[in-house]
């Protein structure tokens, strides 16, 4: 960015879903009213990675300039419209299973967190917009910040959504199993597998986390194998699968528990 401009504020999108954190696929585009105001007014904006920062060319003071520009347009903040370039966004974010309305983030509700002011979000019913939210930085609270020598840093977090895992196996080997079992180095125990019909008529052995809900990542975090245990408790048993997958977000489901929906995992492997 030129020197001759001066940042104003700037966001930040975080997810858990993704390796550091980093989140590149949130979109934060200026809607029409913010559009005119940055050609008109002389700002400039810069995106890098997760990363979106708002600039300006007026040299001193920006909290005068903010109020001159309230004066003479009538608008008092900036406002973007957030989309998202993955179509799994709303699958791996932990978000209610009817999701169907929109994030709507302002600068007048934030809590600190790490040195970094968070934008928390509400929301309202998606009126067949294609973006997932907006976000609005209002001028008094630029110039609250400025006032005391804050910097407009802000962020937007959001959480991996935590599933239920399924494991199916499928033994088209017709390998002999006596006590298989899904072992890991982490203290995440499965429930004891139960034979199931699947859709398309093979038998399976499901395993179930149960009540271990666990969360999706993009990069796999859980290490998990099937083993055959012998009925003698002092024997590992023998490795059947090692490595299972962790779950992709287009493999999720709902389905419904003691009376209870929840959401799950499901993942086919062949033996």
């Amino acid at each position: 960015m030129n020197s001759q401009y001066n940042i104003v504020f700037s966001i930040q999108v975080f997810h858990e879903y993704f390796e550091k954190g980093t989140c590149k696929c949130i979109e934060i585009q200026p809607n029409k009213a913010t559009a005119n105001t940055i050609n008109r007014y002389g700002f400039k904006i810069n995106r890098n990675e997760n990363a979106f920062e708002f600039y300006s060319n007026v040299p001193k003071n920006i909290s005068d300039y903010l109020n001159y520009i309230q004066a003479n347009s009538e608008q008092d903040c900036f406002e973007f419209d957030l989309t998202s370039s993955d179509s799994n966004f709303t699958l791996y974010t932990e978000l209610p299973t009817n999701w169907t309305n929109s994030f709507i983030y302002t600068s007048s509700n934030t809590v600190y967190e790490n040195q970094k002011i968070v934008l928390t979000a509400a929301s309202i019913p998606n009126s067949g917009s294609v973006s997932i939210g907006s976000v609005k930085i209002y001028f008094k609270d630029i110039i609250a910040l400025i006032s005391t020598n804050n910097e407009c840093n802000y962020a937007i977090k959001y959480e991996s959504r935590a599933t239920q895992w399924r494991y199916y196996i499928i033994n088209k080997s017709e390998i002999l199993l006596n006590n298989p079992e899904i072992v890991s180095k982490i203290p995440v125990g499965f429930e004891q597998a139960i034979t199931v019909t699947l859709q398309n008529g093979n038998r399976a052995l499901l395993f179930s986390s149960g009540e271990n809900f666990m969360k999706m990542s993009e990069i796999p975090k859980y290490k998990f194998d099937l083993v055959d245990k012998s009925t003698i408790s002092n024997q590992k048993g023998k490795t059947i699968f090692k490595g299972l997958p962790n779950p992709r977000p287009n493999n999720i489901g709902l389905e419904e528990e003691n009376k209870e929906k929840i959401v799950t995992s499901s993942m086919y492997v062949y033996i």
